[in-house]
């Protein structure tokens, strides 16, 4: 190997090594470029899930690596002064910046979580949906047994996406869910996607099986991939919350 190919290795493992440490330790706000500090966020791009009862670490974050996706974060040693709206059923621990859901607040209710700095700086507000799991119990990460499907991602806010061969960030098609609990009926609304099928039949029923697994019959999410052959079953472990 050339000295210039290692010198090249040796600087692109010390970058991913800074890189590393930074979002594991989090970084001062000294540090921070303008661009950083005017585009701050709360806990990361995404909505806050919690269910009642839950507890939830509030940190400031800072994009450090903005040409690759997904995104790297990293936290932002600052003082910060947390709210939350409405206040009604939240908790707050201003000192270590804990937000906690009171176990009476109810499925679907949506808070808005803002941050002031004691620094300049612009920090993004985020939004905190409380769901239970009694009233969403498809939330979470799902993959198809024997089938194609590997990522089928029901969120506690009704929304899905389903992709047959994840890569990165990119999905299918996604868009929301509708279910009747009692009745055991469910309905997939595809409302955008990169590969949307023209076959796709998204209203059937659903029950779990005694493993915990998600039986859907009556669906069918489409020939996502060349060969696929048409099914009105699909059986779903959940891999992930």
């Amino acid at each position: 190997m050339s000295l210039m190919k290692q010198v090249f290795r040796q600087a692109a493992v010390i970058c991913l090594l800074l890189l590393c440490h930074a979002i594991c330790f989090g970084v001062s706000f000294s540090s921070l470029t303008a661009e950083q500090r005017d585009a701050l966020l709360i806990n990361d791009f995404y909505p806050q899930y919690a269910c009642p009862g839950d507890t939830l670490k509030l940190e400031i974050k800072a994009v450090t690596s903005p040409y690759f996706f997904p995104m790297a974060e990293t936290s932002v040693d600052v003082r910060t002064e947390w709210q939350v709206v409405p206040e009604t059923g939240i908790t707050i621990d201003q000192k270590r910046g804990q937000l906690v859901v009171g176990r009476d607040v109810q499925d679907g209710t949506l808070y808005t979580i803002s941050a002031k700095i004691r620094k300049k700086g612009n920090v993004r507000d985020n939004t905190l949906y409380v769901y239970t799991k009694k009233a969403n119990p498809f939330a979470g990460y799902w993959e198809e047994v024997g089938g194609n499907i590997e990522e089928l991602i029901i969120k506690p806010d009704r929304t899905f996406s389903v992709t047959a061969v994840p890569f990165e960030i990119r999905k299918d098609y996604w868009g929301t869910v509708s279910y009747d609990l009692q009745a055991g009926s469910i309905t997939f609304t595809a409302e955008h996607g990169n590969t949307v099928p023209k076959d796709i039949d998204l209203t059937g029923s659903f029950r779990f099986d005694d493993e915990g697994r998600l039986v859907l019959e009556g669906i069918y999410f489409g020939t996502l991939i060349p060969g696929d052959s048409f099914k009105q079953k699909y059986i779903f472990k959940k891999i992930g919350r």
